[in-house]
């Protein structure tokens, strides 16, 4: 063990569906002090804290807690070894008291513990009671008791991962204040997940900066500059180099796209919503607008809004050159626009549905109307069939049987089915195979050469830079940048979503 070390992590590596997500990573936390851990979408921070939080099994490596190895064999075990973690989104019973939330699952004497907890609010400045209601807290709050959870458990290790996410200034700098009082006072160590980074220099004495599943720096944080940090998480590769080395699209989806025009067909100004302030974009016909940032930037909440899902605040939305209210999904529908979820399973397709059934889905209503239902139900899913090229036995295939690239292809076909003008695909290749998101990519190319409007979400920085005509990037629930086509590259993506902008 290295000197004052509490954990050790060795050669650590993870993968998922044969996807390497962590590879040979090593990793130490040391008393008393507040450790960054720091890495672009899908870097691998969020697995390597799930595994010494017990949460995720490694596919090889040793854990070694306080000089001895150990095996954590769920969260529980952790917890029992004094390792605990506080997720950005927390995990609160709304109708348990603030007291009953925390101590559940302890069998202590709740009034030695109250008074503990009563201490340990004061140094956090918690402006809630013990007494009050969890559905009565804000989300801030309720990351405040997630901490406490921690804390009265006494634990040697406590994660927090994006905990400054939904607060106040006022609340951060309290926060700061009370993480480095506990880290000094008892000797503890924290790791701090966040994508502000600033902050890391504001807390942190250690960081850990993550790519691709591998550590490319490590050292304390006043060995390091902000530029430094951004320059580690980032490439330098050109838009043409990202299409070249990434992805060999069919000849057909590499055409020029004759259908784009000068005119937009929408335009979004000032929206407001849960989740996202102050938006303003515009789509022409037959462009595809790359919309991106890291994780909790808003991208989602925003597009569920333009949807009809979720009810925006304020804002005006013109389709077709028509200012237009969309309060439901199926006036969104009606009106040429149409969303494909990032949880196909959830939101995207009928599990136990066939193929012909979820590709007419959107649009049984018109089939009733003129009383087309059986025979233009199977010409329009075999139509589509053939079109995204979607690999099954026949149409009459149950969804839930199909791999997850085949998945995406009926969903993208149920909603091409009502003709729409445009298009939001959210994180459309998450979880496919690299041949399956080869079609898929093919597959919105040539959507866009069809005339429609497409608004690309994703995480994937490389994805946005292979498919993206212009991009917008969001960055804690606003829009920060918008790139024409010349400046589309991964290190001006990066530096925009952390919220910076690169220097010329």
């Amino acid at each position: 063990m290295q000197n004052g070390s509490i954990i050790e992590l060795h050669n650590m590596s993870k993968a998922f569906g044969g996807v390497p997500v962590l590879e040979d990573v090593n990793f130490t936390l040391r008393r008393g002090i507040v450790h960054g851990l720091i890495g672009g979408n899908g870097a691998g921070k969020s697995t390597l804290m799930k595994i010494l939080s017990g949460i995720f099994q490694p596919d090889q490596g040793e854990i070694w807690i306080n000089g001895k190895k150990t095996h954590l064999k769920n969260p529980a075990d952790a917890h029992s070894k004094g390792i605990y973690l506080v997720p950005q989104e927390p995990t609160i019973f709304p109708f348990l008291t603030v007291e009953e939330n925390i101590l559940i699952g302890m069998n202590v004497n709740k009034r030695i513990y109250r008074e503990k907890l009563q201490i340990l609010m004061d140094t956090l400045k918690c402006d809630f009671t013990l007494g009050q209601i969890g559905a009565d807290l804000t989300i801030a709050k309720q990351q405040l008791v997630g901490l406490l959870k921690g804390l009265i458990r006494e634990s040697d290790v406590i994660i927090l991962d994006e905990p400054t996410s939904a607060l106040t200034s006022r609340e951060v700098t309290a926060l700061f204040q009370a993480v480095k009082k506990l880290v000094r006072e008892k000797n503890i160590a924290i790791v701090y997940i966040t994508h502000r980074l600033q902050e890391l220099f504001d807390i942190t004495d250690e960081v850990t900066v993550l790519k691709n599943g591998r550590i490319v720096s490590q050292g304390t944080t006043a060995e390091y500059t902000l530029e430094q940090i951004i320059q580690m998480m980032v490439p330098k590769v050109s838009k043409q180099e990202v299409e070249t080395a990434e992805i060999e699209l069919p000849q057909q989806a590499r055409q020029v796209n004759t259908h784009r025009e000068n005119g937009y067909i929408l335009e979004v100004e000032h929206l407001w919503g849960k989740g996202f302030r102050d938006v303003s974009l515009q789509l022409k016909k037959g462009e595809i607008l790359g919309l991106t940032g890291v994780v909790g930037a808003g991208r989602t909440e925003f597009a569920e809004a333009l949807f009809g899902i979720t009810k925006k605040e304020s804002g005006a939305i013109t389709l077709n050159g028509q200012k237009v209210e969309i309060h439901s999904p199926r006036a969104a529908i009606d009106l040429g626009l149409v969303y494909v979820p990032e949880d196909r399973h959830l939101h995207g397709g009928f599990l136990e549905a066939t193929i012909q059934e979820n590709i007419s889905a959107s649009i049984l209503y018109r089939l009733f109307r003129i009383f087309l239902r059986g025979k233009k139900e199977k010409q329009i899913s075999q139509e589509f069939i053939r079109m995204l090229n979607i690999k099954t036995t026949g149409d009459d295939q149950k969804f839930t049987y199909l791999s997850g690239g085949n998945q995406q292809k009926v969903v993208l076909g149920k909603w091409l089915a009502s003709t729409p003008k445009v298009i939001i695909l959210d994180e459309p290749t998450r979880g496919i195979d690299a041949n399956a998101r080869k079609e898929i990519y093919a597959n919105i190319k040539k959507l866009a050469q069809e005339g429609i409007g497409v608004i690309l979400i994703s995480s994937d920085f490389e994805e946005i830079v292979t498919l993206s005509d212009r991009v917008v990037i969001m960055y804690s629930e606003r829009m920060v940048a918008e790139l024409d086509a010349s400046d589309i590259t991964l290190e001006n993506i990066t530096y925009a979503s952390f919220g910076y902008a690169k220097a010329a």
